[in-house]
C-alpha cells in the first residue's frame, strides 16, 4: 500500500471565528507540510483538516453512520432500498464484490488512511516542535498532540472493524497494517490482537496528553451540557470552544471503553465505562445525563447524552440523497409491519414513537414507511441539529457495563439496560426476564436496534456477538483490488 499525503490550508482565520466556523472551513489551496508546520495556526489548521475528512460521505458522514453502516446492521427494510442497482441493495445482501459497492469499500479504505496519513505528518512533527510557537504553549501543543493520537487510533478501529474478523471469529491471519510513521510508502500487515493492541497504545497516550487542559478545574464546564457543542461565549479563542465536537480526555475515555469492549477485554471495558458514566463537572454534578423525553420531537439526535460527535454542515443534503419522502417512500426507511412490530414491544419507548418522537410516518396511497428524524431537514432543527453527526453517546457505556456484570450476574446487568430503556420512556422491568448472558445480548441487540438508528453502530453488535448468518463471509470487507491511497 502506498500513502500519498496532502495537507489542507484554509483560508479562514480560526482564532476569531465563530465555532461552527471553526468546524466548517473550507480548503482554499495546498501547501507542503513544511510551511504548514511552521506556526502554531498550521498545527491547528491540520487538525480540523482531520476532523473535516472523518465528517465526510466516505466515513461518519454517511457511510460509517446511517448509509453502509446500518444497511449492513438490517436497520432497513430491504424492499426499500432502491433497484437492484442501489449500493445499498447489494450492501444489505452483503454482496461486497458487485460493481456498484466495490467503489464505495475502495473508498472507505482510501479516505481513512489519507486521514490516518494527516495524523501521522501532523505527530511528527509536533513531536519535533517548540512549545513557543503555540498561542497555548505546552499545553496546546500537548492537546494537538493528544487529540490527533485519537484520531489515527480510532480510525484504524473503523478500518479493522470493517476489513478484519471480530475477536470472537479470529483466525490470527493478517488483515490490516498500522500506520505510525510519516513518511511510510508501505507497512506490514497485522493480526486483530496486534492492531488492537497498537490502538490501546495510542489511545492511552493521548489520554495522558489531553488530561491536563480537559480536567483542570474551570475547564470542565466547556463539557457540560449546556456548552459541550457551543460554548463560544466562555472562550475568546473559538480553537478551544466546543470540546464535544474533539476528542477530549473523556471521549478519548469512552472510544477505550468501546475498544476494550471490542477486544474482549470486559473489565477494562466495564471500568472504562463507568469512568464516563461518573464523570463530573466542577459543581460535583455527572457530566452525562439522559436527553429528555419531552424534547425528542425537535431534539431527535438525543444530543445531551452524545460524548463525541463530528460535524458537517451538509449532512441534511447527504441524506436527502437517500430521503425520497416525496417519491418511493424513504430509501433508508422501515416498512409500517415491520416498525409497529418493535413499537409494539413498548409503546412508550420515545426513540421508535411518532408522537413526541424520533420517527416520522410517510404514506404513500396505500403504503406506509417509517423514516428516522435525525437527519431531516426539519424548519424546528437548528443549523447545530443539522450539523452533528453522533459518534459516541451514554448508552453505550451502560451497555459495556451491563455485559461486563452479567457474565456472572444477569440481573446486575440488566440493571444497567433498565436505565437506558426508561430514560427512553420505556415502561420500567421490561428486561425483568433476562436470566443469563445470552438473553442480555439478545436484549441488547433489540434496545440498540431503536437506540443507534442513524449511528451506524449496530452492526458492530452483531459482529463482535458474531450471530448473523454465514457470519465470517458477511463481516469481513474484501481488500480493495487498488490499496493505493491518494
Amino acid at each position: 500500500m502506498k500513502i500519498k499525503n496532502v495537507i489542507l490550508v484554509l483560508c479562514t482565520s480560526l482564532t476569531f471565528c465563530s465555532c461552527s466556523d471553526w468546524l466548517d472551513v473550507s480548503p482554499n489551496n495546498q501547501v507542503d507540510g513544511e510551511d504548514l508546520f511552521n506556526s502554531g495556526s498550521g498545527y491547528r489548521i491540520a487538525l480540523n483538516g482531520i476532523y473535516k475528512q472523518m465528517s465526510s460521505q466516505n466515513l461518519w458522514g454517511e457511510e460509517l453512520t446511517w448509509g453502509m453502516a446500518d444497511v449492513l446492521g438490517q436497520q432497513y427494510t430491504k424492499s426499500n432500498l432502491g433497484s437492484t442497482d442501489s449500493k445499498y441493495w447489494q450492501a444489505c445482501q452483503y454482496k461486497y464484490t458487485d460493481k456498484t459497492l466495490e467503489p464505495v469499500i475502495q473508498s472507505i479504505w482510501s479516505t481513512a488512511y489519507n486521514a490516518i496519513a494527516n495524523c501521522n505528518e501532523l505527530i511528527k512533527n509536533i513531536e519535533a516542535a517548540d512549545p513557543s510557537i503555540f498561542q497555548g504553549k505546552t499545553l496546546e501543543q500537548d492537546l494537538i498532540h493528544g487529540e490527533a493520537l485519537a484520531l489515527r487510533a480510532m480510525l484504524h478501529f473503523e478500518v479493522l472493524r470493517l476489513f478484519a474478523p471480530s475477536v470472537a471469529a479470529d483466525d490470527g491471519k493478517k488483515y490490516v497494517p498500522y500506520y505510525a510513521t510519516f513518511p511510510s510508502v508501505s507497512e506490514p500487515y497485522l493480526t486483530v490482537k496486534e492492531v488492537l493492541a497498537k490502538i490501546e497504545k495510542d489511545l492511552e497516550e493521548a489520554r495522558g496528553l489531553v488530561q491536563t487542559y480537559d480536567n483542570q478545574e474551570g475547564y470542565k464546564l466547556l463539557m457540560t451540557k449546556a456548552y459541550r457543542f457551543e460554548g463560544g461565549d466562555l472562550v475568546t479563542d473559538m480553537f478551544y470552544a466546543s470540546r464535544g465536537f474533539r476528542m477530549s480526555y473523556i471521549a478519548i475515555t469512552a472510544l477505550q471503553a468501546r475498544v476494550f469492549s471490542y477486544a474482549g477485554e470486559s473489565k477494562k471495558a466495564y471500568d472504562a465505562a463507568s469512568e464516563v458514566i461518573n464523570y463530573t463537572d466542577d459543581n460535583g454534578e455527572k457530566m452525562f445525563t439522559f436527553t429528555a423525553n419531552a424534547s425528542f420531537n425537535t431534539n431527535p439526535k438525543m444530543k445531551d447524552d452524545l460524548i463525541f460527535a463530528l460535524s458537517n454542515s451538509k449532512e441534511v443534503e447527504l441524506f436527502k440523497a437517500w430521503d425520497n419522502r416525496d417519491e418511493d417512500g424513504g430509501m433508508v426507511s422501515i416498512d409500517y409491519d415491520d416498525y409497529t412490530e418493535i413499537l409494539d414491544e413498548n409503546a412508550n419507548d420515545r426513540r421508535w414513537n411518532e408522537t413526541g418522537g424520533m420517527m416520522e410516518i410517510h404514506s404513500d396511497y396505500d403504503w406506509y414507511c417509517v423514516i428516522s428524524k435525525k437527519y431531516m431537514d426539519d424548519a424546528s432543527y437548528t443549523d447545530l441539529d443539522k450539523r452533528i453527526i453522533p459518534v459516541i453517546r451514554l448508552s453505550e457505556m451502560h451497555y459495556i457495563r451491563g455485559e461486563y456484570l452479567a457474565e456472572t450476574d444477569p440481573v446486575a446487568g440488566t440493571a444497567e439496560l433498565e436505565t437506558v430503556a426508561q430514560a427512553r420512556g420505556c415502561t420500567a422491568g421490561i428486561f425483568s426476564y433476562i436470566s443469563t448472558l445470552a438473553e442480555y445480548k439478545i436484549a441488547v441487540l433489540k434496545d440498540a436496534r431503536k437506540e443507534f438508528l442513524g449511528e451506524g453502530q449496530l452492526y458492530y453488535f452483531y459482529k463482535r456477538y458474531n450471530i448473523l448468518p454465514n457470519s465470517k463471509a458477511n463481516f469481513i470487507f474484501p481488500l480493495p483490488d487498488n490499496e493505493m491511497v491518494y
